[in-house]
């Protein structure tokens, strides 16, 4: 039986598409496109459906591409884009066997995953859910700030494609503002390797970003979310997604050699919270309280204390902005 992603991909917003024709199309029988199709809502998909004429999508999605994503890539890129349309999580699939250079999409993460063992809840056509494999020759202990370069890198792809006003939050997550100024995570970037301290290590990038609001699963989210098509996106995803994996391939490129220094600066200019009073709570429930005093050159956060400047690793650490 065909999932249920497969048949929808077989439907638009504009006509109707008989169960016969996906039947056909798919070599499978009308009945296993009718009970496949009734699961669409799981997905957060509307599926119309008119008796004797048979389904429409109540919304377009762009769906994703291998090979329109290849064609806005460089002819000299060293990617490999591969899409699937359900995985339990991108970055565990990749971690199986992490090629330098690949890159796993999906369309539907069953259990995808975020920093400190948070859950990423993302949207059938209104997500970006993919990690990314880089090898680099000279070992773990070199990877500091690599989370911050990799923000940096997004930041700048949504900045060309309209997205002006985003902005990154230490260590990992991006931001936008609404309206009244207030903002919401459109973005979570998470980190898994494999090697040791004298290399080489095999790293893989995961990366969720918003396009559309996760309305579907807002109840079952703890923070406020932004998304990108409120924030000025100018392209479709197959587009964007090249757009990011370009300046990840520049940005990964340059760390190996200079690692996260040359990308401080930038990253400070990209701070959403630079002017404002912080808490960083770590995992045993400590909470340090300080103003945001810049970055190390390996990307460590400074907070000035009462007691003086503290230098902050990103480890199990949340930060928060003191209202």
């Amino acid at each position: 039986m065909h999932d249920t992603l497969s048949l929808l991909r077989e439907l638009n917003a504009q006509e109707f598409t008989s169960g016969a024709q996906i039947a056909h199309n798919l070599g499978i029988s009308r009945a296993s496109v009718s009970l496949g199709l009734a699961k669409a809502e799981d997905y957060g998909i509307h599926v119309e459906r008119r008796h004797g004429v048979g389904y429409r999508l109540s919304r377009p999605i762009e769906w994703l591409s291998s090979t329109l994503i290849q064609g806005y890539l460089p002819v000299d890129s060293i990617s490999n884009i591969t899409i699937s349309n359900t995985l339990a999580s991108t970055n565990r699939q990749l971690l199986l066997n992490p090629q330098h250079g690949q890159l796993l999409a999906a369309e539907w993460q069953d259990n995808g995953r975020g920093r400190l063992g948070r859950t990423w809840f993302g949207a059938v056509g209104g997500s970006l859910l993919f990690s990314y494999a880089w090898r680099f020759e000279n070992g773990s202990a070199q990877l500091a700030g690599l989370p911050l370069a990799v923000g940096v890198a997004i930041a700048t792809a949504l900045q060309a494609a309209g997205v002006a006003k985003i902005a990154l939050k230490w260590p990992n997550d991006l931001l936008l503002p609404d309206t009244a100024g207030a903002w919401g995570k459109v973005g979570g970037i998470l980190i898994e390797m494999q090697g040791d301290a004298l290399g080489p290590s095999h790293v893989v990038i995961g990366i969720g970003l918003n396009l559309d609001q996760p309305t579907a699963w807002q109840g079952e989210l703890n923070q406020t979310t932004a998304s990108l098509n409120h924030g000025g996106l100018t392209c479709g995803r197959n587009q964007l997604l090249a757009h990011i994996v370009m300046q990840l391939e520049m940005t990964l490129t340059q760390f190996a050699v200079t690692g996260f220094a040359p990308l401080r600066e930038q990253w400070e200019a990209l701070h959403a919270w630079s002017n404002d009073t912080l808490n960083v709570i770590a995992a045993s429930g400590h909470i340090q309280t300080g103003q945001f005093a810049g970055l190390a050159a390996d990307g460590s956060l400074k907070l000035a204390t009462a007691a003086g400047e503290v230098l902050v690793h990103s480890g199990d650490v949340s930060l928060r902005r003191v209202a």
